[in-house]
């Protein structure tokens, strides 16, 4: 019995949900419950996804934030580049291996200090937003 478990952790050492497995579930069309918000996720290989958020008004698309994840030696990087926000330049955020959920930290930012990607199913996640003290906001998105 020994034999067997080594031999299935020798064959299959990612299957299951592992917390360091990269986040390719994301890929494709990701719709904010109640609003005209959305995420489009492309993914570019196995250890990167490039996205952007944007909404719809009148008819229009309007582009809130070109969106990178990538892996990158032993870190998973979430980088967010806000139009018209610190002067154009990228935010990254660092996945914490500790977490359960995909939790990005950079604690050195004004606003958000975190960024949290749950998934509570194939077609639907839960993201959280926070200073983690005082300003929080969440929301829940639905693959379309």
């Amino acid at each position: 019995m020994q034999y067997l478990l080594f031999l299935w952790f020798i064959l299959f050492p990612f299957s299951g949900f592992s917390q360091n497995s990269f986040p390719d579930f994301l890929h494709g069309t990701w719709k904010t419950e109640n609003k005209l918000q959305f995420e489009h996720w492309d993914l570019l290989n196995e250890t990167t996804l490039k996205g952007i958020s944007y909404e719809l008004r009148g008819g229009n698309i309007y582009i809130i934030e070109y969106l990178d994840l990538q892996q990158q030696n032993q870190d998973l990087v979430y980088t967010a580049t806000v139009v018209r926000q610190n002067q154009g330049k990228e935010v990254a955020f660092i996945r914490n291996p500790k977490a359960v959920d995909y939790s990005f930290e950079n604690l050195s930012h004004d606003f958000p200090k975190k960024i949290i990607y749950q998934r509570l199913g194939d077609s639907v996640i839960m993201v959280t937003v926070t200073d983690g003290m005082k300003k929080t906001f969440s929301y829940k998105m639905f693959k379309q």
